[in-house]
């Protein structure tokens, strides 16, 4: 097949529909390319990138014909940040083209066309959302600097005011930075694998106002670590917390197996409607608390608890969920594969007052076999990695027939995968829930009502 572009051409092209990811379908003498920074509807310009066998990439070079929901983006460094995709569509219209995500994941994979899929609930403000952030050092023109990478790359950005983080987490990096300046310490290159400092780390508490800094380091020895963070502590009234995390590794992973406290408290908290949590430095812990909440919400609206019900909570993580519904259920049973993360989910427990929950470590697959004679749930709620549930999760799922499963899924392709294999397993998805938790990309959580037939 004579391919109409190669890399390097300009050609103009009218987009069509937007693909998860945040690229735009156009297309060339039938040839589908899928267009970075583009609006459905709009006739552009663009630069081709990359030609496969059946579809190429390119980017946008000029507007030729622009539609309405193309608005100015917020940020300087928007084209140049591979952060955020969607900054440069009006907000109402990244909803709708989400919702359209969603709906073509579940029609095209899943091959349902009975399920009722509910307006995506966004954000009143969709900016300066994130409770975390992970920035990458590096050195430019004898200046450390901080950022995130370009698209696809490891070239470093500068970016000093992030409009998607918490204005506290952009603070606490600007200060960090001149200290580091200050000290002389040595940036990371990881192209000769040298150097101290490799990453910053940042939460915060957005309902307490309470920060956690983490300096990640490529050696343990850290002379002025010590020094450093009481400094932070005094000049950001927010920072708590200061830890040091070792990362020896020539990786693409940003936080090592070692970690050690620096200065100030163990932890920082945060509230998820009533329920306060403990979070530390490897804690999982949704970015976006405000949107979190409204999860939560539907997950238990969908779960329809009277307090009579057993409930299993598989990945349960630190917690979050399980406590979340404990006041609601009779019992609830969390798995997580990571020891710390149950340790830290009982910790969140008596934080709480909560009585009615237990944890247990072990992949889901292992333990849900084990729990079939003791633990009977009436409801399980799934919120497993970006990848979906395991086929013999699902399976298990199915053995132990609850009325009601409830899937919390962050990627609508695995999710529609699951509801097929959920269908011929004696389940019927009967509605869909999709929450903007990530407003500029093109992230969008989904939260599933299953029942059983």
């Amino acid at each position: 097949m004579v391919k109409p572009v190669k890399v390097g051409d300009m050609t103009t092209i009218k987009l069509e529909n937007i693909a998860y990811g945040g690229d735009v379908v156009g297309r060339k003498d039938d040839f589908a390319i899928f267009v970075t920074g583009g609006v459905p509807g709009e006739v552009v310009k663009i630069k081709v990138t990359e030609v496969k066998r059946n579809y190429g990439r390119g980017k946008v070079v000029d507007v030729v014909a622009p539609v309405e929901e193309r608005i100015d983006s917020e940020c300087p460094k928007y084209d140049l940040c591979g952060g955020c995709q969607m900054q440069h569509i009006d907000y109402t219209a990244q909803l709708n083209y989400k919702q359209q995500m969603v709906e073509d994941a579940i029609e095209r994979i899943a091959k349902l066309d009975d399920i009722k899929i509910n307006q995506v609930k966004g954000m009143e403000n969709p900016y300066l959302y994130r409770n975390k952030a992970q920035f990458p050092l590096g050195v430019e023109d004898e200046e450390v600097i901080t950022g995130f990478y370009a698209a696809g790359s490891h070239k470093l950005i500068k970016v000093k005011d992030c409009q998607i983080q918490h204005p506290v987490i952009n603070r606490i990096v600007d200060r960090a930075v001149k200290l580091i300046e200050d000290y002389n310490l040595s940036i990371y290159n990881e192209e000769i694998h040298q150097g101290l400092l490799r990453h910053l780390v940042v939460r915060v508490g957005v309902c307490t106002n309470q920060a956690m800094l983490v300096l990640v380091t490529k050696d343990e020895k850290f002379v002025k670590g010590q020094e450093i963070a009481h400094k932070l502590l005094e000049e950001v009234p927010e920072l708590i917390s200061v830890y040091q995390n070792v990362n020896p590794e020539q990786t693409n992973v940003v936080l090592g197996d070692k970690t050690a406290l620096l200065a100030g408290q163990e932890y920082i908290l945060d509230y998820i409607g009533p329920i306060k949590y403990q979070i530390s430095p490897l804690s999982f812990f949704q970015v976006n608390s405000l949107q979190t909440k409204v999860l939560y919400d539907q997950v238990l609206e969908y779960a329809k608890l009277t307090g009579e019900e057993k409930v299993l909570d598989a990945y349960c993580g630190l917690g979050s969920i399980s406590l979340y519904l404990a006041n609601q259920a009779q019992e609830v049973y969390g798995i997580e594969v990571v020891p710390e993360a149950i340790e830290q989910a009982k910790e969140n427990a008596k934080l709480n007052d909560i009585n009615n929950c237990q944890f247990a470590v072990g992949k889901v697959k292992d333990v849900l076999p084990q729990l079939k004679n003791q633990f009977s749930p009436e409801v399980i709620v799934v919120d497993p990695p970006r990848k979906g549930c395991h086929e013999e999760v699902l399976e298990a799922f199915a053995k132990i027939k609850p009325q009601r499963i409830v899937y919390v899924s962050c990627k609508p392709t695995s999710l529609a995968r699951d509801l097929k294999r959920l269908k011929d397993l004696g389940y019927y998805t009967e509605e869909i829930q999709p929450v903007d938790m990530f407003p500029q990309t093109y992230h969008i959580e989904n939260v599933a009502l299953i029942k059983k037939k």
